[in-house]
Order: structure tokens, then sequence, then C-alpha cells
């Protein structure tokens, strides 16, 4: 089973928007419809996803899913992602030093649906599952770093890990 993250090299637009108040709404404004996709691998099935609408969607889903692996207090979560491209209901458990991800699969870019559904469970070791996922957010937030986004002029700025 395996599960990761690849980034690619998305064009970001160097143009700031004083009117974007959300991390989601700035990633939206960063990257343009027409750039690379990232991807998610899940058992060796690659998941498109675009920045603009897909990650600007998830990231919030994203951190939750790093402060859970980090709270020694928590042990299940779940997460229903939103959007229409990358829509699927995952339920996470800590097993030991592990995540068991248990996945019903609605809706994603390409012919997957399917595929994904008859492969719908993946257990991958905690560090592993929490570097993945940390490179995801790392990557968005140098980005908006970048441009120029900062805890100045985004409300929610502050939910981002500290790495």
């Amino acid at each position: 089973m395996s599960f990761k993250i690849q980034i690619s090299n998305p064009e970001v637009l160097n143009i700031l928007d004083v009117d974007v108040l959300s991390i989601e709404d700035a990633i939206e404004a960063i990257f343009p419809l027409e750039t690379e996709y990232a991807f998610i691998e899940w058992n060796y099935i690659y998941i498109p996803l675009s920045y603009k609408y897909d990650i600007s969607l998830m990231i919030n889903d994203f951190i939750k899913i790093y402060i859970f692996l980090n709270d020694k207090n928590s042990n299940y979560l779940e997460i229903h992602w939103s959007s229409n491209t990358f829509a699927s209901i995952w339920i996470l458990s800590k097993e030991s030093n592990n995540i068991n991800i248990k996945s019903n699969w609605n809706n994603v870019l390409g012919q997957l649906k399917n595929l994904l559904n008859e492969n719908n469970e993946i257990l991958i070791n905690n560090y592993d599952f929490k570097r993945e996922i940390g490179v995801m957010i790392k990557f968005i937030k140098n980005s908006l770093d970048g441009v120029g986004y900062n805890s100045l002029n985004i409300e929610d700025w502050n939910t981002f890990p500290t790495f």
C-alpha cells in the first residue's frame, strides 16, 4: 500500500490581491487554472489535483490531518473532502505507529472512482504520512509567502502549523 503527494512545478502568479482574506482564497488567486497538477498516489493510483480548485479547498483539511497526526490524545479523524473533483470521505485511525485510512470515493478527475473504491484502504507509517502532508502544507505556505501573503493580510494564516 502506498500514499505519496507529488507537488509538481505549478506556475505561481505574483499578484497580491488585497481583497483576499483567507488561505483558501489566496491559493485560488495565485495559481492559474492552466498549470501543472499535484498528484496523490493512493495505492499506486495517481489522482490529479488542481491547485486552484482542489488544493485551495483541501488545504484546511491537510492542516487538520497534520494536527491530528501530532495529537497524542486523538485516535480518530473523519475528513469530508469538499472539492467536486476530489469528493471523498476518509476515516483516519491511529494504530500503533501507523495510520489506517478507509475511504469512500464519490468523484475524482478521470475514470478513477471505481478503481479507488476497490482499493479504498491504506495503512501508512505515521511519520511517513505526516511528512507527505507536511510537504504540501509547506509548499503552499511558501508559495503564498513568496507572493506577499502573511498573518498581516490573511485572517486564518496562523492555522498553518509550525514546522
